[in-house]
């Protein structure tokens, strides 16, 4: 019997839940799996936490997607994990309608690279996560009930690969689904270009009490202290929880304009809005 870890990174919740839906569903198998935050309390020590995944394992690995891609801890998670140990994985990705990028792909590719066999793997429609403030925010109402039924159904399919020797493992080609021109397209697309783009990302002092909640908030532990005033470092991933609780809005947000555009590239996507399993 294989031991099942479930090993995410959830900076506004979602990414979680589905990890949620994926511990309750392999529960109806009779199956106890181990869940591993990768952002506990401002960041995670992937050299500890990755060689918790012992040999035989069956890793469920959840990201969300940013910048059409998995986020740098997820990777630096799978670059940590353990080789040679018969370790076979289901990435998945929650997404909030406008694109899921190479995702799966990119995390399969990765997975590959250490030893690990995919079989099998999904993208979650879920709430966009920078459009807390907006009436009609896209993935509104995701993950929910049916998003849930579609994870049982992945966690029951891969159960019974499990059960098979050898275990078939997902052809890559089935995580490449994008058109050739927007797969493209989001292979050349990075997190730390988008950043650069986008310019600082630092809380305006003249608002900033020094309290502290963006700092105890922060998934990636990107703030230090300087003068009484929280910074924001490099492995910052503009997740914007710290935009989205601070009290002071001492983060400057231009939501307005984030939300016309990121309805504008949803209305242009090749990809439905919905939850789509892959065994």
């Amino acid at each position: 019997m294989r031991t099942h870890y479930i090993a995410y990174f959830s900076p506004a919740g979602s990414t979680r839940t589905v990890a949620k839906m994926i511990e309750t569903a392999l529960q109806r198998h009779e199956i106890k799996a181990i869940l591993l935050d990768l952002a506990p309390q401002g960041g995670a020590d992937m050299a500890t936490l990755a060689p918790k995944v012992k040999a035989d394992a069956c890793l469920w690995l959840g990201t969300p997607v940013y910048v059409d891609h998995a986020v740098p801890q997820v990777l630096e998670f799978i670059a940590a994990l353990p080789q040679g140990i018969n370790g076979v994985a289901v990435p998945f990705a929650t997404w909030g309608a406008v694109c899921s990028g190479v995702t799966l792909l990119e995390m399969a590719q990765h997975l590959g690279k250490r030893g690990w066999t995919t079989v099998g793997a999904a993208k979650v429609l879920a709430l966009h996560s920078s459009l807390w403030a907006s009436a009609k925010p896209l993935g509104a109402g995701h993950p929910g009930a049916d998003d849930a039924e579609k994870m049982g159904a992945l966690v029951a399919a891969v159960v019974q690969k499990l059960s098979a020797t050898p275990v078939v493992p997902l052809g890559a080609q089935v995580l490449d689904y994008l058109p050739p021109a927007y797969a493209a397209e989001a292979w050349e697309k990075s997190l730390t270009v988008t950043k650069a783009v986008l310019g600082k990302h630092q809380p305006d002092r003249s608002r900033c009490n020094g309290c502290g909640t963006c700092v105890k908030l922060c998934p990636t532990g990107a703030f230090t202290w300087e003068d009484g005033y929280p910074v924001v470092g490099e492995r910052c991933v503009r997740c914007h929880q710290c935009t989205r609780h601070c009290l002071q809005q001492a983060f400057a947000y231009a939501g307005e304009v984030i939300e016309t555009r990121l309805h504008q590239m949803s209305a242009q996507s090749p990809e439905q809005a919905e939850t789509v399993i892959y065994v």
